[in-house]
């Protein structure tokens, strides 16, 4: 019995270390679009691709709204880096090959289609009274501010959030205001005020939630009593998106700058 257990012993014992599984490495001088990848490790070519599609990857743009016009601009598709396929025909690659990397194209979210299949919930139009050049120039820069967003069911819109302060770095010009004292005086930003009114309009003909909303210390002409917004730093218009649905805004003028119109069109599902 105790000779069996010594054979068995020695018979099991290991006579060599256990072979290291083999590093798999590019082959000598292989290149991916010029980047040089020969030699490495699967590990370092990988990372030599994270960088590259850092690099190249092209992001895809949404469907949306002309400014001036309210046409539909269709999508533009993007591109990115199919890292792994890219890797793997790296990896296979003949020494000196110039890898040519694999791409893919994908949509946006929001496609011309789905723009197409869009309901419009609530839009309004007003008048532009005043279009002397700085006041229209400032309702077409805000109009271009809120034109195009997006808002998710129960998320909270904000006017000021989104237009900021007028300042004339950012192309915004003197025009007449109001001020505290309800006296017409220049401005910068004047006209910004006509964008709020008609996007609450249009708000409550969607039937949405307004959290906030601040009259003129004046009436204005270019919507009814009681149905104007004024912004300013402390003031500002917020409704939240009550409907079941994602909203897209639809903001623009007409070519002569004597209307502007705002709707708030529901998108369909995906």
């Amino acid at each position: 019995m105790l000779i069996l257990l010594e054979y068995i012993s020695v018979g099991c014992g290991l006579q060599a270390p256990a072979p290291k599984p083999e590093v798999r490495r590019v082959a000598e001088q292989v290149s991916v679009e010029g980047q040089p990848v020969g030699n490495m490790t699967k590990e370092e070519a990988g990372k030599v691709l994270i960088n590259l599609a850092k690099a190249k990857d092209v992001p895809a743009v949404n469907a949306g709204f002309a400014a001036d016009s309210g046409e539909i601009i269709p999508e533009r598709p993007g591109r990115r880096l199919n890292r792994e396929v890219t890797l793997e025909e790296i990896l296979a690659a003949q020494p000196g090959s110039n890898v040519k990397a694999v791409y893919q194209t994908f949509l946006p979210d929001i496609t011309k289609e789905k723009l197409l299949q869009s309901r419009n919930l609530g839009s309004y139009t007003t008048p532009i009274l005043d279009n002397s050049p700085g006041r229209l120039a400032n309702i077409r820069l805000t109009g271009r501010l809120i034109n195009n967003i997006v808002l998710e069911p129960g998320q909270e819109f904000s006017f000021n959030d989104l237009t900021g302060e007028p300042t004339i770095v950012r192309g915004f010009q003197p025009a007449t205001i109001f001020n505290d004292s309800g006296n017409k005086e220049e401005g910068l930003g004047g006209g910004m005020c006509q964008v709020s009114s008609t996007l609450y309009n249009a708000v409550l003909a969607a039937k949405l939630k307004v959290t906030e909303r601040h009259p003129h210390s004046r009436p204005v002409n270019y919507v009814p009593p009681d149905r104007d917004a004024t912004t300013y730093t402390d003031k500002d218009f917020r409704f939240v998106n009550t409907a079941r649905q994602r909203l897209i805004s639809r903001v623009f003028t007409d070519q002569a700058g004597t209307i502007l119109t705002v709707e708030l069109w529901g998108l369909p599902g995906a």
